[in-house]
Protein backbone atom coordinates (compact mmCIF):
# COMPACT_ATOMS: atom_id res chain seq x y z
CA UNK A 1 0.00 0.00 0.00
CA UNK A 2 0.92 3.70 -0.45
CA UNK A 3 1.38 6.57 1.42
CA UNK A 4 -1.28 8.43 -0.89
CA UNK A 5 -3.70 5.71 1.35
CA UNK A 6 -3.06 7.89 4.81
CA UNK A 7 -3.24 10.99 3.09
CA UNK A 8 -6.54 9.89 0.89
CA UNK A 9 -8.04 8.67 4.43
CA UNK A 10 -6.72 11.55 6.48
CA UNK A 11 -9.09 13.85 3.43
CA UNK A 12 -11.76 11.59 3.47
CA UNK A 13 -12.20 11.48 7.58
CA UNK A 14 -12.19 15.00 7.96
CA UNK A 15 -14.77 15.00 5.13
CA UNK A 16 -16.62 12.25 6.90
CA UNK A 17 -16.13 13.56 10.13
CA UNK A 18 -17.54 16.96 8.63
CA UNK A 19 -20.33 15.37 7.02
CA UNK A 20 -21.51 13.46 10.02
CA UNK A 21 -21.60 16.44 12.45
CA UNK A 22 -23.78 18.17 9.58
CA UNK A 23 -26.04 15.45 9.68
CA UNK A 24 -26.15 14.53 13.07
CA UNK A 25 -26.49 18.36 13.75
CA UNK A 26 -29.48 18.15 10.89
CA UNK A 27 -31.02 15.22 12.41
CA UNK A 28 -31.22 17.11 15.73
CA UNK A 29 -32.85 20.26 13.87
CA UNK A 30 -35.21 17.60 12.37
CA UNK A 31 -36.17 15.52 14.95
CA UNK A 32 -36.75 19.15 17.12
CA UNK A 33 -39.27 20.34 14.00
CA UNK A 34 -41.11 17.11 13.17
CA UNK A 35 -40.57 15.11 16.51
CA UNK A 36 -40.07 11.29 17.55
CA UNK A 37 -43.15 10.20 15.44
CA UNK A 38 -41.69 12.56 12.53
CA UNK A 39 -38.30 11.04 12.66
CA UNK A 40 -39.99 7.21 12.57
CA UNK A 41 -41.81 8.01 9.55
CA UNK A 42 -38.58 9.72 7.57
CA UNK A 43 -37.27 6.11 8.16
CA UNK A 44 -39.82 4.44 6.92
CA UNK A 45 -39.62 6.69 4.02
CA UNK A 46 -35.82 6.92 4.25
CA UNK A 47 -35.68 2.58 4.10
CA UNK A 48 -37.71 2.24 0.62
CA UNK A 49 -35.38 4.95 -0.92
CA UNK A 50 -32.82 3.30 0.30
CA UNK A 51 -33.66 0.07 -1.52
CA UNK A 52 -34.66 1.86 -4.82
CA UNK A 53 -31.09 3.59 -4.26
CA UNK A 54 -29.50 0.09 -4.21
CA UNK A 55 -31.31 -1.30 -7.31
CA UNK A 56 -30.57 2.04 -8.67
CA UNK A 57 -26.63 1.95 -8.41
CA UNK A 58 -26.49 -1.73 -8.09
CA UNK A 59 -22.85 -2.69 -6.80
CA UNK A 60 -21.74 -0.42 -9.56
CA UNK A 61 -19.59 1.64 -7.62
CA UNK A 62 -17.38 -0.95 -6.32
CA UNK A 63 -16.99 -2.21 -9.75
CA UNK A 64 -15.69 0.72 -11.19
CA UNK A 65 -13.59 1.24 -8.49
CA UNK A 66 -11.79 -2.58 -8.46
CA UNK A 67 -11.67 -2.57 -12.22
CA UNK A 68 -10.19 0.59 -12.61
CA UNK A 69 -7.54 0.17 -10.23
CA UNK A 70 -6.67 -3.07 -12.06
CA UNK A 71 -6.33 -1.93 -14.98
CA UNK A 72 -3.98 1.10 -14.21
CA UNK A 73 -2.20 -1.10 -12.20
CA UNK A 74 -1.94 -3.42 -15.01
CA UNK A 75 -1.10 -0.02 -17.29
CA UNK A 76 -3.81 -0.54 -19.75
CA UNK A 77 -5.17 3.47 -19.10
CA UNK A 78 -7.17 3.13 -22.43
CA UNK A 79 -9.76 0.36 -21.04
CA UNK A 80 -10.21 2.84 -18.00
CA UNK A 81 -12.72 5.19 -20.74
CA UNK A 82 -14.30 1.98 -21.46
CA UNK A 83 -15.04 0.64 -18.22
CA UNK A 84 -17.19 3.96 -17.47
CA UNK A 85 -18.64 3.74 -20.86
CA UNK A 86 -20.26 0.09 -19.91
CA UNK A 87 -20.95 1.26 -16.44
CA UNK A 88 -22.64 4.34 -17.06
CA UNK A 89 -25.12 2.33 -19.98
CA UNK A 90 -25.43 -0.72 -17.29
CA UNK A 91 -26.25 2.19 -14.30
CA UNK A 92 -28.46 4.49 -16.45
CA UNK A 93 -30.96 1.49 -17.51
CA UNK A 94 -30.96 0.19 -13.58
CA UNK A 95 -31.30 3.61 -12.03
CA UNK A 96 -34.33 4.82 -14.73
CA UNK A 97 -35.99 1.75 -14.26
CA UNK A 98 -35.69 2.19 -10.17
CA UNK A 99 -36.86 5.69 -10.81
CA UNK A 100 -39.73 4.66 -12.95
CA UNK A 101 -41.16 1.82 -10.32
CA UNK A 102 -40.76 4.08 -7.08
CA UNK A 103 -43.03 6.70 -8.63
CA UNK A 104 -45.68 4.43 -10.11
CA UNK A 105 -46.11 2.49 -7.32
CA UNK A 106 -45.34 5.29 -4.83
CA UNK A 107 -49.35 4.73 -3.70
CA UNK A 108 -49.55 0.88 -3.18
CA UNK A 109 -45.47 0.85 -1.19
CA UNK A 110 -46.98 3.63 0.85
CA UNK A 111 -50.43 2.02 1.93
CA UNK A 112 -49.95 -1.50 1.66
CA UNK A 113 -46.23 -1.91 2.09
CA UNK A 114 -45.44 0.87 5.10
CA UNK A 115 -49.09 1.08 5.94
CA UNK A 116 -49.14 5.21 6.12
CA UNK A 117 -50.42 7.13 3.22
CA UNK A 118 -48.06 9.71 4.41
CA UNK A 119 -45.23 8.13 2.54
CA UNK A 120 -46.68 8.15 -0.68
CA UNK A 121 -46.15 12.10 -1.27
CA UNK A 122 -42.53 11.31 -0.01
CA UNK A 123 -41.65 8.21 -2.09
CA UNK A 124 -42.76 10.61 -5.31
CA UNK A 125 -40.44 13.29 -4.70
CA UNK A 126 -37.65 11.45 -4.17
CA UNK A 127 -37.90 8.86 -7.43
CA UNK A 128 -36.73 11.57 -10.12
CA UNK A 129 -33.50 11.46 -7.95
CA UNK A 130 -32.32 8.02 -8.56
CA UNK A 131 -30.94 8.32 -12.61
CA UNK A 132 -28.68 11.46 -10.75
CA UNK A 133 -27.39 8.80 -7.99
CA UNK A 134 -26.42 5.80 -10.47
CA UNK A 135 -24.57 8.01 -12.68
CA UNK A 136 -22.68 9.86 -9.74
CA UNK A 137 -22.04 6.34 -8.15
CA UNK A 138 -19.93 5.41 -11.29
CA UNK A 139 -18.03 8.76 -10.99
CA UNK A 140 -17.36 8.23 -7.54
CA UNK A 141 -16.19 4.75 -7.91
CA UNK A 142 -13.93 6.02 -10.83
CA UNK A 143 -12.46 9.10 -8.76
CA UNK A 144 -11.99 6.47 -6.24
CA UNK A 145 -9.98 4.58 -7.71
CA UNK A 146 -7.20 7.09 -9.13
CA UNK A 147 -7.22 8.21 -5.73
CA UNK A 148 -8.79 11.52 -6.20
CA UNK A 149 -10.17 11.96 -2.90
CA UNK A 150 -11.07 15.78 -2.77
CA UNK A 151 -13.22 15.81 -5.68
CA UNK A 152 -15.60 13.23 -4.32
CA UNK A 153 -15.54 14.44 -0.89
CA UNK A 154 -16.09 18.08 -2.11
CA UNK A 155 -18.80 16.78 -4.18
CA UNK A 156 -20.52 14.96 -0.89
CA UNK A 157 -19.81 18.50 1.06
CA UNK A 158 -21.54 20.25 -1.54
CA UNK A 159 -24.79 17.87 -1.69
CA UNK A 160 -25.36 18.65 2.45
CA UNK A 161 -25.10 22.28 2.48
CA UNK A 162 -27.98 22.18 -0.78
CA UNK A 163 -29.91 19.89 1.25
CA UNK A 164 -29.50 21.86 4.47
CA UNK A 165 -30.39 24.74 2.59
CA UNK A 166 -33.47 23.65 1.21
CA UNK A 167 -34.76 21.88 4.00
CA UNK A 168 -34.02 25.11 6.32
CA UNK A 169 -35.69 27.24 3.78
CA UNK A 170 -38.96 25.10 3.17
CA UNK A 171 -39.64 23.27 5.92
CA UNK A 172 -41.17 26.29 8.60
CA UNK A 173 -43.61 26.63 5.39
CA UNK A 174 -45.24 23.31 6.66
CA UNK A 175 -44.13 22.57 10.06
CA UNK A 176 -47.67 23.51 11.30
CA UNK A 177 -49.51 21.43 8.71
CA UNK A 178 -49.66 17.43 8.77
CA UNK A 179 -45.95 15.38 8.98
CA UNK A 180 -46.71 14.26 5.32
CA UNK A 181 -45.93 17.70 3.86
CA UNK A 182 -42.99 17.92 6.62
CA UNK A 183 -41.69 14.63 5.58
CA UNK A 184 -41.97 15.97 2.13
CA UNK A 185 -39.79 19.24 2.51
CA UNK A 186 -36.96 17.01 4.32
CA UNK A 187 -36.78 15.03 0.87
CA UNK A 188 -37.22 17.58 -1.60
CA UNK A 189 -33.77 18.93 -0.80
CA UNK A 190 -32.41 15.55 -0.81
CA UNK A 191 -33.79 15.09 -4.21
CA UNK A 192 -32.51 18.34 -5.34
CA UNK A 193 -28.90 17.96 -3.42
CA UNK A 194 -28.44 14.13 -5.29
CA UNK A 195 -28.93 16.07 -8.72
CA UNK A 196 -26.72 19.31 -8.57
CA UNK A 197 -23.91 17.01 -6.78
CA UNK A 198 -24.40 14.87 -10.13
CA UNK A 199 -23.76 17.74 -11.95
CA UNK A 200 -20.97 18.81 -10.19
CA UNK A 201 -18.90 15.65 -10.00
CA UNK A 202 -19.62 14.59 -14.06
CA UNK A 203 -18.33 18.38 -14.37
CA UNK A 204 -15.01 17.40 -12.76
CA UNK A 205 -14.52 14.14 -14.63
CA UNK A 206 -15.10 15.97 -17.88
CA UNK A 207 -12.13 18.30 -17.24
CA UNK A 208 -10.11 15.31 -15.57
CA UNK A 209 -10.63 13.40 -19.06
CA UNK A 210 -9.50 16.54 -20.75
CA UNK A 211 -6.50 17.18 -19.08
CA UNK A 212 -5.16 13.39 -19.61
CA UNK A 213 -6.89 12.68 -22.50
CA UNK A 214 -3.42 13.17 -24.18
CA UNK A 215 -1.36 10.73 -21.73
CA UNK A 216 -4.18 8.15 -22.20
CA UNK A 217 -2.36 5.66 -23.82
CA UNK A 218 -1.47 1.32 -22.86
CA UNK A 219 -2.66 -1.68 -23.38
CA UNK A 220 -6.20 -2.07 -24.81
CA UNK A 221 -8.45 -4.46 -22.98
CA UNK A 222 -11.65 -4.51 -24.80
CA UNK A 223 -12.68 -7.90 -24.37
CA UNK A 224 -15.84 -8.63 -22.19
CA UNK A 225 -15.48 -5.44 -20.23
CA UNK A 226 -19.39 -5.78 -19.67
CA UNK A 227 -19.20 -9.19 -18.31
CA UNK A 228 -16.20 -8.11 -15.67
CA UNK A 229 -18.66 -5.26 -14.67
CA UNK A 230 -21.50 -7.97 -13.81
CA UNK A 231 -19.04 -10.60 -12.24
CA UNK A 232 -18.15 -7.88 -10.07
CA UNK A 233 -21.23 -5.44 -9.24
CA UNK A 234 -23.90 -8.36 -9.85
CA UNK A 235 -22.60 -10.23 -6.44
CA UNK A 236 -22.39 -7.18 -4.73
CA UNK A 237 -25.57 -6.04 -6.08
CA UNK A 238 -27.19 -8.94 -4.93
CA UNK A 239 -25.81 -9.09 -1.48
CA UNK A 240 -27.25 -5.42 -0.73
CA UNK A 241 -30.73 -6.28 -2.48
CA UNK A 242 -30.95 -8.88 0.18
CA UNK A 243 -29.82 -6.57 2.69
CA UNK A 244 -31.44 -3.63 1.81
CA UNK A 245 -34.45 -5.77 0.86
CA UNK A 246 -34.67 -7.23 3.99
CA UNK A 247 -33.68 -4.38 6.27
CA UNK A 248 -36.83 -2.70 4.26
CA UNK A 249 -38.89 -5.72 5.81
CA UNK A 250 -37.84 -5.37 9.31
CA UNK A 251 -38.57 -2.01 9.17
CA UNK A 252 -42.08 -2.03 8.29
CA UNK A 253 -42.42 -4.86 10.82
CA UNK A 254 -40.58 -3.27 13.49
CA UNK A 255 -43.15 -0.32 14.26
CA UNK A 256 -46.31 -3.25 13.61
CA UNK A 257 -44.26 -5.37 16.18
CA UNK A 258 -44.43 -2.50 18.47
CA UNK A 259 -48.47 -2.01 18.10
CA UNK A 260 -49.00 -5.56 18.67
CA UNK A 261 -46.77 -5.13 21.83
CA UNK A 262 -49.18 -2.70 23.09
CA UNK A 263 -48.15 0.19 21.58
CA UNK A 264 -50.35 3.29 19.85
CA UNK A 265 -49.41 3.50 15.84
CA UNK A 266 -48.10 6.70 17.10
CA UNK A 267 -46.04 5.79 19.73
CA UNK A 268 -44.59 3.05 17.79
CA UNK A 269 -43.03 4.98 15.41
CA UNK A 270 -41.70 7.37 17.70
CA UNK A 271 -40.25 4.41 19.59
CA UNK A 272 -38.79 3.63 16.43
CA UNK A 273 -37.69 6.84 15.24
CA UNK A 274 -35.93 7.12 18.54
CA UNK A 275 -33.45 4.18 18.25
CA UNK A 276 -33.40 3.73 14.25
CA UNK A 277 -33.37 7.79 13.74
CA UNK A 278 -31.58 9.09 16.59
CA UNK A 279 -29.54 6.62 18.60
CA UNK A 280 -27.94 4.86 15.81
CA UNK A 281 -26.45 7.95 14.37
CA UNK A 282 -24.80 8.73 17.25
CA UNK A 283 -23.21 5.24 18.22
CA UNK A 284 -22.28 5.17 14.15
CA UNK A 285 -20.75 8.75 14.87
CA UNK A 286 -17.43 8.38 15.60
CA UNK A 287 -17.04 5.36 13.01
CA UNK A 288 -15.97 8.14 10.56
CA UNK A 289 -12.72 7.41 10.02
CA UNK A 290 -12.73 3.80 10.33
CA UNK A 291 -14.71 4.34 7.28
CA UNK A 292 -12.64 6.23 4.89
CA UNK A 293 -10.38 3.61 5.37
CA UNK A 294 -12.74 0.76 4.81
CA UNK A 295 -13.86 2.76 1.42
CA UNK A 296 -10.08 3.56 0.45
CA UNK A 297 -9.10 -0.23 1.09
CA UNK A 298 -11.21 -1.74 -1.58
CA UNK A 299 -8.64 -0.41 -4.32
CA UNK A 300 -5.62 -0.54 -2.79
CA UNK A 301 -6.47 -4.11 -2.26
CA UNK A 302 -8.12 -4.91 -5.39
CA UNK A 303 -4.46 -3.37 -6.95
CA UNK A 304 -2.46 -5.60 -4.06
CA UNK A 305 -4.38 -8.78 -5.01
CA UNK A 306 -3.67 -8.24 -9.16
CA UNK A 307 -0.52 -8.03 -8.49
CA UNK A 308 -0.19 -11.56 -6.50
CA UNK A 309 1.46 -9.10 -3.18
CA UNK A 310 -0.13 -11.48 -0.34
CA UNK A 311 2.73 -9.90 2.35
CA UNK A 312 1.06 -6.18 1.73
CA UNK A 313 -2.21 -7.41 1.99
CA UNK A 314 -1.92 -8.70 5.39
CA UNK A 315 0.17 -6.06 6.82
CA UNK A 316 -2.16 -3.83 5.41
CA UNK A 317 -5.80 -5.58 6.66
CA UNK A 318 -2.97 -6.35 10.32
CA UNK A 319 -3.11 -2.74 10.73
CA UNK A 320 -6.42 -1.44 9.92
CA UNK A 321 -7.73 -4.54 12.26
CA UNK A 322 -6.08 -3.39 15.19
CA UNK A 323 -6.75 0.06 14.62
CA UNK A 324 -10.31 -0.52 14.80
CA UNK A 325 -10.46 -2.36 17.70
CA UNK A 326 -8.02 0.35 19.54
CA UNK A 327 -10.55 2.61 18.53
CA UNK A 328 -13.95 1.14 18.66
CA UNK A 329 -13.18 -0.64 22.53
CA UNK A 330 -12.45 3.44 23.50
CA UNK A 331 -15.27 4.88 22.02
CA UNK A 332 -17.64 1.70 23.51
CA UNK A 333 -16.04 3.00 26.61
CA UNK A 334 -16.71 6.82 26.11
CA UNK A 335 -20.56 6.14 25.64
CA UNK A 336 -21.21 3.70 28.53
CA UNK A 337 -19.97 6.45 31.05
CA UNK A 338 -21.39 9.71 28.93
CA UNK A 339 -24.63 7.94 27.57
CA UNK A 340 -27.00 10.17 29.56
CA UNK A 341 -25.14 13.02 29.45
CA UNK A 342 -24.88 12.71 25.67
CA UNK A 343 -28.73 12.04 24.89
CA UNK A 344 -29.62 15.06 26.93
CA UNK A 345 -26.85 17.14 25.30
CA UNK A 346 -27.59 16.03 22.04
CA UNK A 347 -31.03 15.90 22.10
CA UNK A 348 -32.32 16.55 25.34
CA UNK A 349 -33.54 13.10 26.17
CA UNK A 350 -33.36 10.59 28.80
CA UNK A 351 -34.76 7.95 26.97
CA UNK A 352 -32.07 8.45 24.34
CA UNK A 353 -29.14 8.07 26.62
CA UNK A 354 -30.86 4.81 27.64
CA UNK A 355 -30.94 3.52 24.78
CA UNK A 356 -27.24 4.67 23.91
CA UNK A 357 -26.01 2.96 26.77
CA UNK A 358 -27.86 -0.33 25.84
CA UNK A 359 -26.03 -0.07 22.90
CA UNK A 360 -23.09 0.61 23.36
CA UNK A 361 -21.02 -2.35 24.03
CA UNK A 362 -21.81 -3.58 20.49
CA UNK A 363 -19.84 -1.11 18.67
CA UNK A 364 -16.99 -2.87 18.20
CA UNK A 365 -18.62 -6.00 16.64
CA UNK A 366 -20.42 -2.92 14.32
CA UNK A 367 -17.39 -1.22 13.64
CA UNK A 368 -15.41 -4.08 12.99
CA UNK A 369 -18.11 -5.26 10.21
CA UNK A 370 -17.92 -2.54 8.51
CA UNK A 371 -14.00 -2.93 7.74
CA UNK A 372 -14.27 -6.13 7.32
CA UNK A 373 -16.52 -5.71 4.69
CA UNK A 374 -14.67 -3.39 2.75
CA UNK A 375 -11.59 -5.78 2.41
CA UNK A 376 -13.78 -8.92 1.93
CA UNK A 377 -14.64 -6.66 -0.95
CA UNK A 378 -11.23 -5.96 -1.86
CA UNK A 379 -10.38 -9.71 -1.54
CA UNK A 380 -13.13 -10.63 -3.72
CA UNK A 381 -15.71 -11.92 -1.56
CA UNK A 382 -18.37 -10.69 -2.11
CA UNK A 383 -20.35 -13.91 -2.65
CA UNK A 384 -19.43 -15.02 1.41
CA UNK A 385 -20.44 -11.79 1.75
CA UNK A 386 -24.08 -12.15 0.70
CA UNK A 387 -24.36 -15.55 1.90
CA UNK A 388 -23.77 -14.07 6.01
CA UNK A 389 -26.23 -10.85 5.22
CA UNK A 390 -28.71 -13.28 3.52
CA UNK A 391 -27.87 -15.56 6.73
CA UNK A 392 -28.13 -12.56 9.09
CA UNK A 393 -31.50 -10.78 7.55
CA UNK A 394 -33.64 -13.93 7.54
CA UNK A 395 -32.47 -14.15 11.29
CA UNK A 396 -33.12 -10.68 12.28
CA UNK A 397 -36.83 -11.12 10.38
CA UNK A 398 -37.58 -14.19 12.78
CA UNK A 399 -36.30 -12.63 15.91
CA UNK A 400 -38.30 -9.36 15.22
CA UNK A 401 -41.61 -11.52 14.25
CA UNK A 402 -41.45 -13.51 17.73
CA UNK A 403 -39.44 -11.17 19.95
CA UNK A 404 -40.88 -7.47 19.68
CA UNK A 405 -44.33 -8.38 19.78
CA UNK A 406 -43.77 -9.71 23.16
CA UNK A 407 -40.91 -7.98 25.04
CA UNK A 408 -41.34 -4.54 22.82
CA UNK A 409 -38.21 -2.05 22.56
CA UNK A 410 -36.34 -4.62 25.02
CA UNK A 411 -37.32 -7.08 22.22
CA UNK A 412 -35.62 -5.25 19.48
CA UNK A 413 -32.50 -4.37 21.67
CA UNK A 414 -32.22 -8.19 22.11
CA UNK A 415 -32.37 -8.59 18.27
CA UNK A 416 -29.88 -5.86 17.41
CA UNK A 417 -27.34 -8.06 19.66
CA UNK A 418 -27.46 -11.14 18.52
CA UNK A 419 -27.54 -9.60 15.44
CA UNK A 420 -24.77 -7.85 15.38
CA UNK A 421 -22.97 -10.52 17.10
CA UNK A 422 -24.00 -12.81 14.68
CA UNK A 423 -22.57 -10.97 10.89
CA UNK A 424 -19.27 -9.70 12.63
CA UNK A 425 -18.47 -13.32 13.63
CA UNK A 426 -19.77 -14.62 10.42
CA UNK A 427 -17.56 -12.06 8.31
CA UNK A 428 -14.32 -12.00 10.46
CA UNK A 429 -13.77 -15.91 10.83
CA UNK A 430 -14.38 -15.57 7.14
CA UNK A 431 -11.29 -13.22 7.13
CA UNK A 432 -9.33 -14.90 9.13
CA UNK A 433 -9.64 -18.19 6.80
CA UNK A 434 -8.78 -16.24 3.41
CA UNK A 435 -6.00 -14.25 5.00
CA UNK A 436 -4.33 -16.18 7.48
CA UNK A 437 -4.32 -13.00 9.54
CA UNK A 438 -3.22 -13.43 13.72
CA UNK A 439 -5.33 -11.55 16.06
CA UNK A 440 -3.59 -10.42 19.03
CA UNK A 441 -5.91 -10.99 21.59
CA UNK A 442 -4.11 -9.58 24.52
CA UNK A 443 -2.76 -6.24 23.23
CA UNK A 444 -5.79 -5.41 20.82
CA UNK A 445 -8.79 -6.79 22.92
CA UNK A 446 -7.89 -7.57 26.83
CA UNK A 447 -5.37 -4.62 27.39
CA UNK A 448 -7.38 -2.14 25.61
CA UNK A 449 -11.03 -3.18 27.39
CA UNK A 450 -8.69 -3.12 30.51
CA UNK A 451 -7.74 0.40 29.81
CA UNK A 452 -10.42 1.94 28.78
CA UNK A 453 -12.72 0.54 32.32
CA UNK A 454 -9.89 1.72 34.54
CA UNK A 455 -9.79 5.44 32.37
CA UNK A 456 -13.52 5.78 32.46
CA UNK A 457 -13.56 5.05 36.21
CA UNK A 458 -11.00 7.38 37.17
CA UNK A 459 -12.96 9.88 35.14
CA UNK A 460 -15.90 9.41 37.05
CA UNK A 461 -13.88 9.31 40.63
CA UNK A 462 -12.40 12.88 39.19
CA UNK A 463 -16.16 14.49 38.53
CA UNK A 464 -17.27 13.96 41.56
CA UNK A 465 -15.64 17.02 42.71
CA UNK A 466 -18.23 19.57 43.72
CA UNK A 467 -16.78 22.57 41.46
CA UNK A 468 -16.75 19.91 38.61
CA UNK A 469 -20.58 19.22 39.13
CA UNK A 470 -21.76 23.24 38.56
CA UNK A 471 -20.15 22.94 34.80
CA UNK A 472 -22.21 23.23 31.97
CA UNK A 473 -23.25 19.95 30.62
CA UNK A 474 -21.62 20.21 27.33
CA UNK A 475 -18.35 21.27 28.80
CA UNK A 476 -18.47 18.90 31.18
CA UNK A 477 -18.61 15.65 29.07
CA UNK A 478 -16.17 17.53 26.55
CA UNK A 479 -14.30 17.46 29.72
CA UNK A 480 -14.81 14.31 30.55
CA UNK A 481 -13.80 12.49 26.93
CA UNK A 482 -10.89 14.12 26.45
CA UNK A 483 -9.73 12.96 29.92
CA UNK A 484 -10.94 9.19 29.09
CA UNK A 485 -8.84 9.54 25.09
CA UNK A 486 -5.52 10.43 27.27
CA UNK A 487 -5.91 8.42 30.18
CA UNK A 488 -6.98 5.45 27.69
CA UNK A 489 -3.89 6.11 25.27
CA UNK A 490 -1.34 6.65 28.09
CA UNK A 491 -2.61 3.01 29.73
CA UNK A 492 -2.16 1.63 26.44
CA UNK A 493 1.57 2.75 25.85
CA UNK A 494 1.88 1.72 29.19
CA UNK A 495 0.81 -1.97 28.87
CA UNK A 496 2.94 -1.68 25.41
CA UNK A 497 -0.37 -2.73 23.64
CA UNK A 498 0.49 0.40 21.49
CA UNK A 499 4.57 -0.28 20.68
CA UNK A 500 7.33 1.89 19.07
CA UNK A 501 6.68 0.02 16.18
CA UNK A 502 3.06 0.97 15.93
CA UNK A 503 4.13 4.66 16.41
CA UNK A 504 6.88 4.52 13.79
CA UNK A 505 4.88 3.66 11.27
CA UNK A 506 1.99 6.06 11.66
CA UNK A 507 4.63 8.40 11.45
CA UNK A 508 6.72 7.38 8.42
CA UNK A 509 2.94 7.74 6.90
CA UNK A 510 3.88 11.48 6.98
CA UNK A 511 7.32 11.28 6.75
CA UNK A 512 8.57 13.37 3.25
CA UNK A 513 5.01 13.98 2.55
CA UNK A 514 5.70 16.11 0.02
CA UNK A 515 7.51 13.96 -1.89
CA UNK A 516 5.94 11.66 -4.75
CA UNK A 517 3.43 9.49 -2.84
CA UNK A 518 3.14 7.03 -5.70
CA UNK A 519 6.72 5.64 -5.01
CA UNK A 520 6.17 5.68 -1.32
CA UNK A 521 4.92 2.93 0.16
CA UNK A 522 3.09 2.29 3.82
CA UNK A 523 5.46 -1.00 4.16
CA UNK A 524 9.25 -1.80 3.29
CA UNK A 525 10.07 -3.54 -0.07
CA UNK A 526 10.73 -6.71 1.71
CA UNK A 527 7.26 -7.52 2.69
CA UNK A 528 6.26 -7.54 -0.98
CA UNK A 529 7.48 -10.73 -2.78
Amino acid sequence: MKKALVVNALILTGTALLLRTINLTFRVYISNKIGAEGMGLYQLIFSIFALASTFATSGISIAVTRLVSEEAARGAHTTVNKVLIKAFMFSLILSITASFLLFTFADYIGTAWLNDSRTVFSLKILAPSLPFIGVSSCLRGYFLAKRKIIKTASAQILEQFIKIFIVVNVINMFVTKELEYTCAAVVLGATVAEMVSCVYVFILYYYEKKKNSKYDIGIVRTNRILNKILNISLPIAASSYVRIGLNTVENIMIPSGFEKFGSSSKTALAEYGMIRGMAMPILTFPSAFLSAFSTLLIPEISEANALNHKNRINYAISRVFQLTLLLSILVAGVFISFSNELGMAIYKSKEIGAMLKLLAPLIPFMYLDRIVDGIMKGLNQQVSSLKYDIINSLCRIGMIYYLIPIKGVSGFIIVIYISSILNSFLNINRLLKVTKLKVKFVDWIFMPMLSVAASAFIVTLIFKVDSLKSLPLGISVTIGIILIIVLYLTSLLLLESITKDDISWFKNCFKNINKDPKNVKLVDDDLNP
